[in-house]
């Protein structure tokens, strides 16, 4: 699952382009991707360093072996209902689109969606990529404009939809005050694109002001080099937002079956700790395994690297650590693996299976 804040369009701060800046972007690309790594490489060593020290509790129980080789199952599952759910929506839309109802479309634009949001930093790849990836597959110019936004929109609202309840009722999963309070700062910047999507259909000129507040903070701290054009770009891309969920919206049917369908992606994502901590003996609830995943994944909301990596694993580390077992580690890398790791593998799956399809096109009209 992916924990993402902004879907605006990129800001350009400068119109001609400038050598010494591009150099400078290419060098930051670089330190940010060893960094990366670095910090993956450092969560993963204390983590195994904890794990395997000569103090830690021995496993329970094996793993891979009867009944905790049905939670792996479980967990897998979990994932295969996610994936199921997004696809599900993107085939509800073609059809009340008028479009063409083409299963694998919809389940290479949900799995190529998460595989180029996790790939960017802040997850910014997702959505301009499932539109071009639409219009590539024949879809009219507004269908692939409303079906990536409206998921997107409704994927927000639905995972806030969980996280309400567990924050207001559930406090007490997490026992970290600092985990707690970058939960609730991640849940104000996750609300905050949708809030501004709804509000700029109902009320354009107030959205304006408040997107030109902002812009105007970050012109006073010279993060914004042009702040008239940055403001006319942001207010433009809300305006493309609300008039996807407003096309999507002229069915309540649909938008309430998006909802849903959202609802069920996240509640299966933020499942799958429990049945990985299941399988290494943990004594976890299911209520409560939940709501540590939700705070898991809010408080990483704001971390911008690609995934949210680093800090996810990290999150992940300090608050599932109630294992009475040295399983953490494993438990993590299982976790991680299925709701990141996963869907990179199956995107880059699909660029195979294309690869293939065109050679054997090729050999086809060569013959």
């Amino acid at each position: 699952m992916e924990e993402k804040t902004e879907r605006l369009d990129p800001i350009e701060t400068e119109e001609q382009p400038n050598p010494e800046k591009a150099k400078r972007k290419k060098i930051l690309r670089i330190v940010g991707a060893i960094a990366f790594v670095i910090l993956n490489a450092l969560v993963l060593f204390f983590t195994a360093r904890n794990d395997f020290s000569k103090d830690a509790p021995p496993i329970t129980s094996a793993p891979f072996s009867g009944k905790n080789l049905l939670f792996l199952l479980c967990a897998i599952g979990c994932l295969a209902l996610a994936i199921a759910a997004e696809t599900t929506k993107f085939l509800l839309m073609m059809h009340r689109l008028g479009e063409r109802v083409l299963p694998r479309a919809a389940l290479e634009t949900t799995i190529l969606g998460k595989y180029y949001d996790y790939i960017t930093p802040s997850g910014a790849g997702g959505q301009p990529f499932q539109i071009w990836n639409l219009h590539a597959k024949g879809y009219s110019q507004g269908a692939t404009s409303a079906m990536p936004l409206a998921s997107f929109v409704t994927m927000q609202f639905g995972f806030v939809l969980i996280a309400i309840p567990v924050f207001l009722f559930n406090n007490g999963a997490v026992d970290s005050v600092a985990i707690r309070i970058a939960a609730y700062v991640g849940l104000v910047a996750y609300m905050l694109v949708p809030i501004m999507i709804v509000l700029s259909a109902i009320s354009p000129a107030s959205s304006a002001k408040i997107v030109g507040f902002f812009v105007k903070i970050g012109a006073k701290l010279r993060l914004i080099k042009n702040p008239a054009r940055t403001a006319e770009k942001a207010e433009n891309a809300l305006l493309r937002y609300s008039d996807s969920l407003k096309t999507i919206a002229k069915s309540p049917i649909l938008l309430v079956a998006l909802f849903v369908f959202s609802v069920l992606y996240q509640a299966a994502i933020c499942s799958i700790p429990y049945f990985v901590v299941k399988m290494f003996g943990g004594q976890l609830g299911f209520i409560q395994s939940l709501s540590m995943c939700v705070y898991v994944y809010f408080s990483v909301t704001i971390i911008p690297t690609p995934g949210n990596a680093g800090a996810a694993e990290g999150s992940f580390y300090l608050l599932f650590n109630q294992l009475d077992t040295s399983g953490l580690f494993w438990a993590m890398l299982i976790w991680r693996f299925l709701t990141y790791y996963a869907f990179l593998i199956l995107g880059l799956l699909v660029y195979a299976v294309r690869a293939l399809e065109r050679l054997f096109r090729r050999k086809r009209a060569a013959s």
